[in-house]
């Protein structure tokens, strides 16, 4: 039985937690431009490391239970959490995001200032990007450039004309980055050359510099540049999970298999803080400034995964 490779998790570890960090209020630019230069597509990247060829079918009943039923579940909570602070508003906003599965608010032509769902828009991006990614498999075996391309469009098309529903713009913007894991999946053994690493980490420090992406804006400037320096981020975070103290190798590898239920109790949080936690303690003359958001956020966003795998465990056991 082939041994899980656990640097892929921890960097899967370092990723959500970036992606919780990315999230707060108040992050200067240069560190917020870091975390969304990579934090993304790493997941994307990961993600078709572990692409095998299958049926489209195969995939889309896998994705169907894996990605789709949690963001169904996720999103009814964050919806159901709005109307029970009696906020129909957010509620109605929520319903909207969910259909249209934003993760931001892109200012296109058609559809300016959609609402938005929050960090789980991804899960259906990942969904169709999957799906898409299988099909062209099928047919070609220039998946790579071919992604880049179908993603080249996706970004123009969100940017400038309109989003599509249910994340499947955002399922091809992905592609390129879900096409480089399944090439890198071949080349991992093959011994880095520092000369080529330096170059990258370099091109990388621009685009932290100067450039902005934001998949789920159809953001990426510095193009496609950032979609190199997107991939070095990721290849440095697998060589840092690599070297990782075994003190926190426990940690960081629990947090990197339950990412995508981290991923889930984040959103939720982040509805809880907006909508229920910040009133409750605005009653009591109480605001929480960003520090206190980003230690509830993380407390919570790992803290009630945590307990949810402590009970599932209990009760597979009996």
């Amino acid at each position: 039985m082939k041994r899980r490779n656990d640097a892929i998790d921890i960097a899967k570890a370092f990723g959500i937690l970036l992606v919780i960090l990315g999230h707060s209020n108040g992050l200067p630019l240069l560190l917020r431009n870091f975390i969304f230069s990579f934090h993304v597509p790493l997941f994307f990247i990961l993600s078709g490391y572990f692409f095998k060829p299958q049926s489209v079918r195969n995939i889309a009943s896998v994705g169907l239970k894996r990605l789709v039923m949690p963001y169904l579940v996720t999103s009814l909570t964050c919806i159901l959490i709005c109307l029970l602070a009696f906020n129909p508003g957010a509620a109605w906003q929520a319903t909207i995001g969910t259909v249209m599965s934003n993760g931001g608010t892109p200012y296109e032509m058609i559809g300016t200032n959609l609402p938005m769902i929050g960090a789980i828009w991804f899960l259906l991006a990942l969904f169709w990007c999957r799906i898409f990614y299988a099909c062209l498999k099928q047919i070609t075996n220039q998946a790579l450039l071919i992604s880049f391309i179908i993603s080249t469009l996706a970004l123009l098309v969100g940017k400038y004309v309109l989003n599509l529903p249910l994340g499947i713009l955002t399922g091809c913007c992905g592609m390129v980055f879900y096409a480089m894991g399944d090439y890198w999946k071949n080349k991992m053994k093959e011994p880095v050359n520092n000369i080529y690493l330096a170059a990258g980490i370099i091109i990388w420090g621009i685009c932290v510099w100067k450039a902005h992406v934001d998949l789920a804006l159809f953001e990426c400037s510095l193009y496609p540049i950032s979609m190199l320096a997107a991939f070095v981020g990721t290849h440095v975070t697998y060589l840092v999970a690599n070297r990782t103290p075994k003190c926190l190798k426990g940690l960081l590898t629990w947090i990197g298999r339950n990412t995508l239920l981290i991923l889930c109790y984040h959103t939720i949080t982040s509805y809880l803080l907006n909508f229920v936690i910040s009133r409750l303690l605005m009653q009591h003359g109480i605001a929480i400034t960003g520090t206190a958001s980003l230690i509830i956020s993380f407390t919570l966003g790992l803290g009630l995964p945590y307990l949810h795998t402590l009970i599932s465990n209990r009760v597979k056991a009996q």
